[in-house]
């Protein structure tokens, strides 16, 4: 269900606290939800030693996963924006003019950095991905 595969002209938010400000910011209008399935357990480790970056397979464990849906909480409520359900794959509708996945997200985090290249606070982030959006709906 990645890329927005699902729905045709959606993408999947990332699942981090960024991808779930966009969500909310983009408003009910334009998000969907489906039923996360199985959660991706499969990650990578990055380990650099004396300069040699090894890559090392790893599983999430419930903890793990549930460790990362804490911090969305969290970073969701910095940005005074109340939790979002867990057990959902979220998807944002993506302007018209942003034809991929790749671009929609370049348009976004292009935009915030254009429009407030100091903002680092998830409140003061929302505010700026608000008329980001806006700009790239109108």
């Amino acid at each position: 269900m990645r890329d927005g595969a699902q729905f045709e002209g959606w993408t999947e938010a990332t699942a981090n606290g960024w991808g779930a400000l966009i969500a909310w910011v983009a408003g009910p209008a334009n998000t969907r939800r489906a039923p996360a399935a199985v959660r991706d357990r499969h990650t990578e480790v990055i380990v650099m030693t004396d300069g040699t970056v090894v890559r090392q397979p790893s599983m999430l464990s419930d903890e793990d996963l549930a460790s990362i849906d804490d911090d969305i909480d969290m970073y969701l409520a910095a940005a005074g924006i109340p939790p979002l359900p867990r057990g959902y794959a979220w998807f944002i509708r993506r302007p018209a003019q942003c034809h991929t996945d790749a671009v929609f997200w370049s348009a976004i985090n292009q935009g915030v950095q254009e429009a407030a290249p100091d903002a680092v606070e998830p409140l003061e982030l929302r505010l700026v991905v608000d008329s980001v959006l806006r700009a790239l709906c109108a």
